[in-house]
């Protein structure tokens, strides 16, 4: 018995490890901001680059003028041409993936990143259709 409660509580620890590893935690280091405040920064900030890194179909359907896309999938591929010394804002359908390519950019070097929680789904803000 004393065995098998000691696995179930080792595989829960170890469960709760893969999640964080693999959806992400919050970075102290990674700002966070809402879409209002979203809307603000792009019309007042012109030194910051304005990521959507939701997949190309999603982004083509319905996105907000001003951001490009950089789909998640193709990061790791793409960062590079991301300006290190510029603040980079990334976005997405709910802030999920935003929040994911947040920590990978970090993880990279990149010291100013901001994601935006809600994402495109809190957005009230005009948008591009197709």
């Amino acid at each position: 018995m004393k065995n098998k409660t000691m696995l179930a509580v080792l595989t829960l620890v170890i469960g709760v490890g893969v999640i964080f590893m693999f959806f992400g935690t919050s970075n102290d280091q990674i700002g966070e901001i809402t879409t209002a405040e979203l809307e603000a920064k792009m019309k007042t900030n012109d030194n910051a680059v304005f990521i959507d890194v939701r997949e190309v179909d999603e982004y083509e359907d319905k996105h907000v003028a001003g951001m490009t896309n950089i789909p998640l999938s193709r990061l790791a591929s793409e960062y590079t041409q991301l300006p290190k010394d510029k603040e980079i804002v990334i976005f997405c359908r709910s802030g999920n993936r935003s929040m994911q390519a947040a920590n990978f950019l970090y993880e990279q070097g990149y010291t100013k990143v901001t994601n935006v929680s809600g994402g495109i789904l809190s957005w009230d803000g005009p948008v591009v259709t197709k």
